[in-house]
């Protein structure tokens, strides 16, 4: 995974846009049932190691993933990204070698076909990466 050092923005989990028409709309019991899950985030030696994915969604539908760690202002930068699909779950790592002691976590975000805003985050775990 590369290291991403800005916000990511959350994405659209089902395309259905064809171009001049419009968003194609689904079954609201469809973009209900859509949402996200999110892991346990872990160490694995020098790696910080999430996963998450997408339950009840279309099969196009998509999320992103993101391992974050804790800045000195209380927000959260994000160190590596990934994205998840429906069905199954997705891992995403991040080379935590010479951070020291951090806190870290992972989220999945996006937005349904509905249009609602889907966000999870994992623990928060806080580990020395030497």
């Amino acid at each position: 995974m590369n290291t991403v050092t800005r916000r990511v923005a959350a994405v659209v989990l089902a395309a259905g846009v064809v171009a001049g028409t419009g968003a194609v709309s689904a079954p609201a019991a469809s973009a209900m049932a859509c949402d996200v899950q999110i892991g346990v985030t872990h160490k694995s030696g020098n790696y910080i190691v999430g996963y998450g994915s997408l339950s009840g969604c279309p099969s196009t539908s998509i999320a992103t993933l993101s391992i974050q760690r804790r800045n000195g202002t209380g927000g959260w930068d994000t160190r590596a990204t990934g994205t998840a699909h429906q069905g199954y779950d997705t891992y995403i790592r991040y080379n935590c070698s010479g951070t020291g002691t951090q806190t870290w976590r992972t989220t999945i975000n996006g937005k349904t076909i509905g249009g609602s805003y889907k966000f999870k985050e994992s623990n928060h775990l806080r580990v020395y990466c030497g």
